[in-house]
């Protein structure tokens, strides 16, 4: 029995899914978009710490500054992108970030948490653990060009 247009394309999205979540799994450090106070887009270099595949995404920041910083961003506009690359192949995700604020949750990234940055560890009022869910995906893998949207939990 043939597979359906339908069918074909859903092996495809598959298919290009895991390899975009095999590429995050190779990227210690990907770009993390929030936008400013100004309404601009800031893009800054951040260690992932862990992820569910490339739906789901965690980062710690610190909360130095109550005027600007990613923090401050994400309080305030919870609009984000995270952008991933090795070779020629690359990532865009648009998504929100949350500000992990419940401590049972936050303690079980308590070993991910530099402790010359943050003394108290995960406890630092400082430490801001960031969650961002992925609500489109634009993949280009070995030379492959997709666009996908999701439904956010």
């Amino acid at each position: 029995m043939e597979k359906t247009a339908n069918e074909i394309q859903k092996e495809r999205i598959k298919e290009i899914e895991e390899k975009a979540s095999q590429l995050l799994e190779k990227c210690e450090t990907v770009t993390l978009a929030s936008i400013n106070e100004n309404g601009y887009p800031r893009i800054c270099a951040v260690t992932k710490i862990r992820n569910n595949g490339f739906s789901e995404i965690y980062f710690m920041t610190s909360k130095r500054s109550h005027l600007n910083g990613k923090a401050t961003h994400f309080e305030n506009n919870t609009k984000a992108s995270v952008c991933y690359y090795i070779g020629g192949d690359s990532v865009t995700l648009i998504g929100d970030v949350e500000i992990v604020t419940d401590m049972d949750e936050k303690r079980k990234f308590d070993n991910d948490c530099d402790r010359n940055f943050f003394k108290k560890g995960i406890e630092d009022p400082k430490c801001y653990l960031l969650r961002f869910r992925t609500n489109e995906a634009t993949f280009w893998i070995e030379g492959k060009f997709r666009t996908c949207k999701y439904k956010t939990k």
